[in-house]
């Protein structure tokens, strides 16, 4: 249990732009540590998406629960979020006394967010392309996400329905 507190502490610690952009960096922690394989954190991950709340703090619960029970769901959880809630609460007093050179801080840390964010879809990718309809419903999902308001809570539900009605004919 202790090396799930530390584990998520770190993680918590360099998830600056949350969500997605700590996905990637907890598939590391997650399958370096050999607490899960490739294919269960992918369920996991799946199962945090249409979870109601962030995509990684439900990552961290799911993790956590997954190695350690429920008591590992509860520390996985608090671990994950009380380095950014501290970090949050400083940053904010140190931007708001930096006038204008605050911005540029921002501006650096959204690079840094693009980044993960990046590193994430780079792991993911390979499992989304990996025959044509699943990469054909990646491409769409994408396309209808960037481009439309459709809630994306349904394009996840509505590309697994098209997966599962897929695999009746498909296979």
């Amino acid at each position: 249990m202790i090396e799930l507190i530390l584990s998520f502490l770190k993680l918590g610690a360099v998830s600056y732009g949350g969500g997605w952009t700590i996905v990637g960096l907890i598939r590391t922690e997650v399958l370096g540590k050999g607490w899960l394989d490739e294919s269960r954190f992918r369920d996991l991950v799946a199962i945090a998406q249409v979870t109601p709340g962030p995509v990684a703090l439900n990552a961290a619960t799911l993790v956590g629960r997954e190695v350690g029970g429920y008591l590992g769901a509860v520390l996985a959880t608090l671990s994950v979020v009380t380095v950014p809630i501290l970090a949050s609460l400083a940053l904010g007093a140190l931007i708001s006394r930096l006038g204008p050179r605050g911005n540029r801080f921002r501006e650096a840390l959204r690079s840094g967010t693009f980044g993960l964010l990046a590193m994430t879809v780079w792991a993911f990718a390979p499992e989304a392309a990996r025959d044509p309809f699943t990469a054909g419903l990646a491409l769409g999902a994408f396309g209808l996400a960037a481009f439309t308001k459709v809630n994306p809570v349904l394009l996840i539900l509505g590309a697994g329905a098209l997966k599962l009605l897929a695999s009746f004919f498909l296979a």
